[in-house]
């Protein structure tokens, strides 16, 4: 009787002796495991071998690596010649706007992958050699110093020069725009000089296979005509830009007379791209012939650019804080859109490094964008506390108090602030585009808004935002001549559709008998991310009378720009046939890439053979051209729906 009642109370007692021992066994088990995967986390850093970053400050740049000294030094020094390239070869080029560039240099893929986590460090992900982050006050750019290939960081070049191009020039052509945006991508750094090899092997491929196009035509071509198209940049007119562009920077004949120079200073000043080719260039029939010569080259050799001037040191090296570091990584994540991430990034590195300067203002402007405007302030404030020689903790200070307070009854502490910002850093363009912006609400001081207006589109007169503010500006002042000129040069320079209407709508305004007045901006319009906002907006202006219009001024007849006497033939087949009446044709000629509107306003007087025979032969009927393959003599010809007018048809086929 015992021994069944004993086995009954031992199989009720261990089970629950066992749970509980198990919950007070827990706690220790989490514990140990939590210090596991810590030992794990600090043997993976530890193998890692993560390494302190070292900052290099240059004239232009702030270089920081974890491959020590002598790569952030290397960086520098190769980004600084290729800023000196870029002024030895662009008359006049705007090269900063008084901030320094951020350059973080990644020495290893791991280490790419702790400064731009899209990119991860393993075999199913390719990383890039760099990127490239621009905002609207600061630029960035992170690169892998290990990346491979001949040419690793060439569209980072390219975009970096893209930018000094669109800071530096107004009304440029797109055949020299699309030229200098590309051909520094192929340069190589040697110890006195940069490397400039041949152009791509594509371009050239694409001009071996077709036709050159006329320099004629090259030079006319603007962003309405049909050879202008952005989508398409592997056209023959694209491919020739590009190959035009570097021939006339390596003919050393050309670069030693300085006609790029005057060239660009001719179209800057309005005149026509064509007419400006040839005051610049000469006798535009040698350049081609030479250019072709230069495209022929199966073998030529890179040309060495001869840079003048050393890299300099702005001092001596230091070794970031891992919070410095942090901070300086977020900044860069918020430029590139990852902004929830950035701001978790800086508070932290804040809280651990509260002198951080550089931390408060990225948090500022981060916060600024979204439009949370009291946190924005506060961090400012701080920045400019912790460092009041930094010009952007003012603008970022005077940007908050036009958010907040509008700008139509002109806020004493949002000029005190952006006049601060100018005295530190006169070379910003923005912070004279919104002191002149402030200025513009009153009439008693327009001619302050004048100035400033003319000082941010003379810093940068690239900028169409700054052109047209002061187009509006000019207009208000009862200077219309002067407002149409501007606004008219941004509306034929500018490849975006909306610019244009902008631009088209204050030529308009310009134009009308009574000057119209500016209207106040709204402070809801305030803007606090890049791109700058568009100039103050126009009351409506009652519509042109024909009999109140003031007669142009009587004009010399300006002299042909193409020769009716110059004959240019093409090789292709016609695609399209329109018959418009019993004598007039118009025909579409192809060539591989190009198509040419081909016209002849009477058939019979076209002289036409077939190829190996002096006979003239005869054309049965209009639509039987339709699909023959043919050589077409023709002259360019202007304002027409046909690109010239053909002279002599030879059939091949």
């Amino acid at each position: 009787m015992i021994a069944p009642i004993r086995d009954s109370i031992w199989r009720r007692t261990v089970p629950a002796t066992l749970f509980i021992l198990a919950v007070l066994l827990c706690p220790i088990s989490h514990a140990a495991d939590k210090e596991k995967n810590k030992d794990k986390k600090a043997d993976k850093e530890k193998k890692e071998k993560i390494e302190p970053w070292v900052e290099i400050r240059t004239t232009h740049f702030i270089a920081a690596s974890d491959g020590g000294e002598k790569t952030a030094l290397r960086f520098a020094n190769e980004f600084e010649t290729l800023l000196r390239v870029f002024q030895a070869t662009m008359p006049n080029a705007r090269l900063t706007n008084g901030i320094p560039v951020r350059l973080l240099v990644a020495k290893d893929g791991q280490s790419f992958a702790r400064m731009a986590p899209e990119f991860p460090y393993d075999k199913k992900h390719d990383q890039p050699p760099g990127l490239i982050a621009q905002g609207n006050e600061k630029t960035y750019i992170g690169v892998r110093a290990n990346a491979g290939g001949h040419f690793p960081f060439a569209d980072i070049f390219k975009t970096y020069a893209h930018d000094v191009i669109k800071r530096s020039y107004r009304n440029l052509p797109p055949w020299l725009e699309e030229g200098y945006s590309t051909v520094f991508g192929d340069i190589t750094f040697t110890e006195h000089s940069v490397r400039l090899e041949r152009p791509d092997p594509e371009d050239l491929s694409v001009l071996f296979e077709s036709p050159l196009l006329p320099l004629d035509l090259v030079f006319h071509v603007d962003r309405n005509s049909g050879y202008y198209s952005p989508g398409d940049t592997q056209s023959v007119y694209f491919a020739e830009s590009r190959v035009l562009v570097h021939f006339l920077i390596v003919d050393p004949q050309i670069s030693g007379s300085k006609c790029l120079e005057l060239y660009i200073a001719a179209v800057q000043s309005g005149t026509d791209s064509l007419q400006a080719a040839r005051d610049a260039f000469g006798d535009l029939n040698q350049l081609q012939m030479k250019f072709e010569a230069f495209v022929n080259q199966m073998k030529g050799a890179p040309t060495d650019i001869p840079i003048s001037g050393g890299n300099e040191s702005g001092g001596a090296p230091r070794t970031l804080s891992a919070a410095e570091f942090e901070a300086r990584r977020a900044d860069f994540l918020s430029l590139r859109g990852r902004m929830d991430d950035a701001q978790g990034d800086l508070e932290e590195a804040i809280t651990t490094e509260p002198s951080l300067a550089e931390a408060e203002q990225s948090l500022g402007f981060l916060l600024l964008k979204k439009q949370n405007l009291d946190d924005a302030e506060k961090h400012f404030q701080q920045a400019v506390q912790l460092d009041p020689k930094d010009a952007l903790n003012f603008y970022g200070q005077g940007l908050v108090v036009m958010a907040k307070s509008g700008i139509s009854d002109q806020p004493a502490p949002a000029i005190t602030a952006l006049e601060k910002a100018a005295a530190l850093n006169p070379d910003f363009a923005e912070t004279w585009y919104n002191l002149a912006l402030i200025y513009s609400q009153k009439d008693e001081t327009l001619q302050k808004a004048l100035a400033d207006a003319q000082r941010a589109a003379s810093i940068a007169p690239g900028n169409s935002n700054y052109q047209l503010q002061l187009a509006s500006i000019q207009n208000e002042m009862g200077h219309p001549d002067e407002a149409r000129k501007t606004a008219a040069m941004v509306q034929g320079s500018t490849g975006d559709k909306n610019t244009a209407r902008k631009a088209a709508d204050l030529v308009a305004r310009a134009s009308s008998p009574q000057p119209p007045a500016m209207a106040k901006v709204n402070p809801e319009s305030i803007r606090v991310t890049s791109p700058p906002p568009p100039p103050p907006a126009l009351k409506a202006a009652a519509p042109k009378s024909e009999s109140t219009a003031t007669p142009a001024a009587a004009t010399p007849q300006a002299a042909p720009l193409f020769s009716e006497a110059k004959v240019y033939s093409m090789i292709g087949t016609i695609t399209e046939v329109t018959c418009t009446s019993a004598s007039e044709v118009q025909l579409s000629l192809k060539s591989l890439t190009i198509l040419m509107k081909l016209h002849a306003a009477d058939i019979a007087k076209l002289s036409v053979k077939s190829t190996g025979s002096d006979s003239t032969a005869k054309i049965s009927s209009c639509s039987s051209l339709r699909g023959r393959s043919v050589r077409i003599s023709y002259n360019l010809v202007l304002d027409k729906p046909w690109d010239g007018e053909m002279q002599e048809l030879e059939f091949r086929n």
